[in-house]
Parts: structure tokens; C-alpha cells; sequence
């Protein structure tokens, strides 16, 4: 076979890849070619690899740099890993220019084993792409992040709002009624007041009873007498309802209160329910006049 025609065969297999006696003893190519779809904000990456077993020794590569259109090279570098097999990657960042057709026309990575040997071309094919607009997904979210900024405007104006509404109500809102902290007050006390003689309980809760007539009802204490307060308190022109529960709260403490007999605690527990339920009511009464 003549020497032209043997080394056109070992060129065609080297570029083709093609396996045969003579592949084993060179460095096998292989290309990660760029995605076919390139957003115009990302770059197109070519990765060229050259693969041989580490003991046939180095090889020296060299690399030209492709023609372009419509990209620009914006990084080249090489890098080599050893083991078993030695593999020599030459990576290419190309950045698109504008939307459209791209292209890497054909071009050449050589090698040779050292300097008197001659440069072996590898072919590196054609490479075409598209470049497109920016990935959407950028775009939604920029979207959201102004759709979140005019939220949190509105939340905040809004809860502006409700605070300036919440703070012109408290402004206009008309003091609380001193009476409710006198009924309150009983009630706390008539509820919470402990003592082991029933007489002291009497005296202390008709004492509360008193305090809240005289307060509902607009009647000068002082140191009148009950029966001054239910004398008074009957020229009011009292309800015959009103007049009654009253009356009969003062006379069952009373009875209670001079009794010489024991009084049960189912007696005492019944009297501070209803004396409770009394001064609870005009708690209420007072919060719906306010």
C-alpha cells in the first residue's frame, strides 16, 4: 500500500474516530458539543477531550481558535487529569452577541508526541445553535419581586391606616365610667373574700351591696343609714322589680347577719350567687350605656 495511502487512512480514522491498530495508540476525541438553545444572558460552553493510556507517555496539544458569528470567545483554557488514563480537556466559553442563528465553523485541536515529531490534525465539526431571549424564568421573577414590593406598600399602608384609625377611636373614644371600677372592685371582692365566720361575710359583703346602691343609683353616702339609703332610694320612683330586688337583698343579708342560729354554707354559697348575678348586672348596664 503506498505511504499517501496509509496515512490518508490513518487521518480518516483519527478524525472519525473509528477504532483500528492505529487508535489505540493515539488519544481518543470526544466533544460536548453546546445545547442547541442559548439564552442571550448565558454562555455557550464547548468542551473537547483527548483520552490515552498514561503509559504511552504525554502528548503535546495545541488548539486554534475557531472562527465565530454571531458569539465572541470569552474564556479558553485547558486541563489535565492522570490515571489509569491521562485526559486532556480544552474548554471554550463563547458569549452570544444577539438573538439568532450562531455558528463555530470547523476547526483544528492537533497533537504530537514531541517537538521533531509532526502536528496530527483532529477535526473539530460545525457547530450551530440558536441564540434566544433571556431564560422566562428571570423575567417572572422580576415580575414577582415588584408584584411583593406593591403588596408590602399596600400592607403597609394599610396597617398604617388601621393604627391611625385605631388611635383616633381610643382619642375619641369618651373616658370610662368611674362607676364600673366600684363594681368591678365589688365583685372582685365579694367573690375572692374569705373568713372563717360567717358574720364577718355578711357584714362585709352587705357592706359591697351598700357601696354599689349608693353608686348606681346617685345617692349621697356619707354615714347615712341603711334604712336613710332604702328611704331615699324608694323617692326615686324605683320599678316595683327594681325596688323589690334590692329591698329583699338588704333584708336577707339582715336576717342572716342577726340570726342566732348556724347558718349553712349552702345558704351563705346561694347568697353570694345572687349577690354576684346583682352587681354583674349593672357591670353590663353600665357597658351598654357607654
Amino acid at each position: 500500500m503506498p505511504y499517501r495511502t496509509k496515512w490518508f487512512l490513518l487521518c480518516l480514522i483519527l478524525m472519525l474516530g473509528l477504532p483500528g491498530p492505529w487508535a489505540l495508540a493515539v488519544p481518543r476525541l470526544k466533544i460536548d458539543p453546546p445545547v442547541k438553545k442559548i439564552p442571550l444572558d448565558q454562555l455557550a460552553i464547548l468542551k473537547i477531550r483527548l483520552e490515552w493510556p498514561q503509559d504511552e507517555g504525554p502528548y503535546e496539544i495545541n488548539s486554534r481558535e475557531p472562527m465565530l458569528e454571531n458569539l465572541t470567545l470569552e474564556k479558553q483554557n485547558q486541563s489535565q487529569e492522570t490515571g489509569a488514563a491521562v485526559r486532556h480537556t480544552l474548554t471554550y466559553e463563547f458569549r452570544p452577541v444577539k438573538k439568532g442563528a450562531a455558528v463555530i465553523d470547523p476547526f483544528e485541536v492537533s497533537y504530537r508526541k514531541s517537538e521533531t515529531e509532526p502536528w496530527i490534525p483532529l477535526m473539530i465539526p460545525e457547530q450551530n445553535m440558536t441564540v434566544v431571549s433571556s431564560w422566562p424564568l428571570r423575567s417572572i421573577l422580576i415580575g414577582l419581586l415588584i408584584a411583593a414590593g406593591f403588596l408590602a406598600l399596600i400592607l403597609t399602608g394599610f396597617k398604617v391606616r388601621t393604627t391611625l384609625a385605631a388611635r383616633n377611636a381610643a382619642r375619641n373614644r369618651p373616658p370610662p365610667d368611674p362607676k364600673q371600677r366600684i363594681y368591678a372592685k365589688a365583685e372582685e371582692s365579694i367573690a375572692t373574700f374569705v373568713s372563717p365566720d360567717p358574720k364577718e361575710k355578711l357584714i362585709h359583703w352587705s357592706n359591697l351591696l351598700r357601696t354599689v346602691v349608693v353608686t348606681y343609683y346617685d345617692i349621697s353616702d356619707g354615714k347615712t343609714t341603711l334604712a336613710e339609703v332604702l328611704s331615699r332610694l324608694r323617692s326615686k320612683g324605683l320599678l316595683a322589680g327594681e325596688w323589690n330586688e334590692v329591698s329583699r337583698l338588704f333584708e336577707q343579708l339582715s336576717e342572716m347577719q342577726f340570726s342566732r342560729q348556724d347558718i349553712p354554707a349552702h345558704a351563705l354559697e346561694q347568697l353570694q350567687k345572687t349577690l354576684l348575678q346583682y352587681v354583674r348586672g349593672k357591670i353590663i348596664i353600665g357597658n351598654l350605656n357607654a
